[in-house]
């Protein structure tokens, strides 16, 4: 919603005009539908998948799920704080008003203070990065599907860093910063439940 509306204002991609992206497209009975739809079927499908574990495996997904939940809280925080403090403008803002003192480019390092603009680190990169934890709720004798499950987050978070960087939202060194933070935040939190991002084979 909030891209198709900066195509329609002729305002670049990346515009972080989020209160705009907020609004309705569909009517609330319509959207209830939609989310009473996908809760049955998710509901369903976790269902069959937890049935199948033992109270062992159920108990490490407990773990599992604690760490998850403790990673993204952790993982979000220091980049929200981060980006409030850093105040650094996005490309298109540089871009936009080159010639103006207020939109200025600095280095990634620099901090400007509150200045009420957000591109370091990206925000939308740390959510992306949440799918790295995935692997962890792989069982973890399954080598293949922690495998799957890692590639498979990594890919999704570099395409996300990709389509931010391309629109204009961010430099490659906001992105890059946000997979740092959720990578060190994954590392600690996993090996302190005693876990490896994939484990060795001879535990097969």
């Amino acid at each position: 919603m909030t891209t198709l509306n900066n195509i329609k204002n002729h305002q670049p991609l990346g515009a972080a005009n989020n209160s705009i992206g907020a609004t309705a497209t569909y009517s609330f009975g319509l959207e209830a539908l939609f989310t009473f739809i996908i809760l049955v079927i998710g509901t369903f499908l976790i269902y069959r998948w937890l049935s199948k574990k033992t109270y062992e495996e159920l108990s490490q997904l407990i773990i599992v799920a604690i760490a998850g939940i403790a990673v993204v809280y952790a993982s979000n925080s220091i980049v929200n704080t981060m980006k409030v403090n850093w105040g650094r403008f996005r490309p298109y803002e540089v871009k936009e008003i080159v010639s103006s003192t207020k939109g200025t480019f600095t280095n990634w390092w620099h901090s400007n203070g509150q200045t009420g603009h957000q591109s370091f680190p990206s925000g939308h990169t740390i959510a992306a990065a949440a799918a790295l934890f995935l692997p962890f709720f792989a069982d973890r004798k399954n080598l293949k599907g922690q495998k799957i499950l890692a590639y498979s987050g990594f890919v999704f978070t570099l395409l996300m860093m990709a389509a931010r960087v391309r629109i204009g939202a961010h430099f490659l060194s906001d992105t890059t910063m946000s997979l740092i933070i959720a990578s060190l935040v994954t590392f600690v939190a996993t090996k302190a439940i005693g876990y490896s991002f994939i484990e060795e084979e001879s535990l097969n």
